[in-house]
This record gives structure tokens, sequence and C-alpha cells, in this order.
């Protein structure tokens, strides 16, 4: 359990402010076994997260000058660049599973039992966001009865959008993701979540027609060239009238990508790549797919102050 001065001293230095009342430091004394459990929380919380978007360190946007990303590819060139995604996600898969959705040190697998709860609930409020985007945007949630989710993951997600919508596909590319996913939902109860392996860009061409497509954290760890042509591929089975909530860095300073360059690289298990894919190109993709994007703002999902990762609602025109 973490002590008094332990929750004090995060709120003054996390939130910037003190804690509410004594009731509410007694509460994160006994829900939090240590230090790093109590920051993670702040950190992740609904506060922190609309402090982080009216913060200055958001990049300005009239700093920051043209970066070189090459967003094609041939299909030879995509199938290598899914291969080494997939083959890197399977690795992360068997070792370290939560740390690799949540890149937190309390998520390893030397810790991860201590800090269960925290994760899968974590979900939870991500759910929330999304139907508070709908519903502001005049979208019925209760209206959109099958959802696809793209990087399900572990299923840290895919359980609260099962309590939420009729449906759910959930996909992954990692089935040793997928595999703890299914263990997670069946203790969860849920029942209504098909579960898909994504073995190859074929099977994105499978994908069935959907009411809701969810996908956040995922399309960032995808090369430009691929994440764009995973994005048209769901954008191209979406429903007419139906919803794409999905999230992408759009901007880094320094960042550049040359695809025969990273095809001569080689891969890298011990942290997860990163990537961006320009803003004007996912208006595109959003434009030639028959969509329109309904709101977009940037968010704190990469937490770093270089990048600049946005949040896209988007509509398939009927």
């Amino acid at each position: 359990m973490v002590t008094r001065e332990q929750v004090v001293a995060a709120y003054r230095l996390i939130l910037g402010r003190e804690p509410e009342n004594e009731e509410v430091i007694q509460r994160q004394m006994a829900e939090h076994e240590d230090a790093a459990s109590l920051g993670w929380t702040m950190l992740h919380s609904p506060e922190f997260r609309r402090m982080a978007l009216r913060s200055p360190w958001l990049l300005p946007m009239d700093e920051c000058p043209r970066i070189e990303v090459q967003t094609t590819a041939t299909p030879q060139q995509l199938r290598a660049l899914f291969e080494r995604v997939a083959g890197c996600w399977k690795a992360f898969g068997e070792k370290e599973p939560y740390w690799s959705v949540l890149t937190d040190d309390a998520f390893r697998l030397g810790s991860f039992d201590r800090h269960a709860r925290e994760y899968l609930d974590s979900g939870e409020s991500e759910v929330a966001r999304l139907l508070a985007w709908l519903t502001r945007n005049g979208i019925d949630p209760d209206s959109l009865d099958g959802c696809t989710e793209y990087g399900c993951g572990t299923g840290r997600v895919t359980r609260w959008l099962a309590a939420r919508f009729k449906r759910v596909l959930a996909c992954d590319i990692s089935a040793p993701h997928l595999e703890l996913a299914r263990g997670h939902l069946e203790q969860a109860g849920c029942r209504n979540v098909e579960l898909r392996h994504i073995r190859a860009l074929e099977s994105l061409e499978r994908t069935p027609p959907a009411d809701l497509l969810y996908s956040v954290i995922v399309l960032q760890h995808n090369p430009p060239p691929l994440a764009a042509f995973i994005l048209r591929r769901l954008l191209a089975s979406l429903r007419a009238g139906g919803a794409a909530f999905f999230q992408i860095p759009t901007y880094a300073r320094g960042y550049r990508f040359e695809l025969a360059r990273y095809l001569r690289s080689k891969p890298r298990t011990d942290s997860v790549e990163m990537h961006v894919l320009p803003q004007q190109e996912v208006f595109a993709i959003i434009a030639e797919t028959g969509c329109q994007a309904i709101e977009v703002l940037p968010d704190a999902s990469v937490g770093d102050p270089d990048w600049i990762s946005n949040t896209f609602l988007v509509c398939k025109r009927l």
C-alpha cells in the first residue's frame, strides 16, 4: 500500500493540484500497492488526458517542417512489411504480451499479477470515450449492432466493447495475444465476441461489413505503407451510415520513412516500433473510401512532445 505522502505528492506532481479530500487519499492508498501503480493510474486518467490536450508542450504545427514519408508499396513489399510486423508481435505475445499493449513496466510478466485488474479495467474508459464521441456527433450507439476491433491484443478494450454492442469481431495479427484475449473474455463472461487471427494481407480483403470500426494504439505500430493499406481496407468494409473511430500519429519531429532502407534493416523485438501516417494521407484515404471525417482531435496516446497523434471519427456516406 502506498503512503499518504506518496498520494499527495502524486496529485501535486502529476495533476498539479491537491487531493479533493481525505477520503480520496485513503481510497488511493487502499487501491494501489506501490507508487508505480498509482502513477500509472493518474497518467492514464481522463483528468490528465484533458490536461495533456491543453498543455503547451503539444507540438506547434507552424514550427514543423515537412517530413519525408513514403506511403506506397508494391504488393510484394506490403507482404514483406506485414510478415515483419506479424513476426515482431508474435514474439511480443510470447515474451511480454501486456507490456507490448501498454508499455509500462508494471505490465511486464514479472509484475503483472499485481496490476492485472488495473490493466484489464483500463479499457472501460476507452469505450466511454468512444461513446462520448459518437453521442456528441449525433450517432446513436444503440443503432450500431456490430463492432469490428482491429488490433484487439489481449482483449483489454474488447470486453468493454462486448458489454456495449451486440456483436464484436476482434482481430489481431498475434496468435499469442489472441489466446490471452480468449481467456480474459471467457473469465469476464463475454459470449458475443468472435476472435479472428489476421494471418495475411488477404485476410483483410475478407473483412466482413461493419457498423462500427474501432482501432486505437494499433495503426501506429505499422510502417506507413502498411498502415495506409490497413486503414483503406477497414474503411472500405464500413457499411453505409456506419462509423469508424481510430487513432494514429500524423507527425513526428525528425521522423522519416524510406521503404527500401526499412526493409533492409533488422527487425527489433526489444522495443515497440512507432510510425507516422501524414494527416493528408489519412484524409485522402477517408475520401477515396466514400467516407467523411466528422471530428478530428489531438490525443495523448503517444505521450512524446515531438509527436502529434490524432483521433478520427469517420462516417460512411449513405
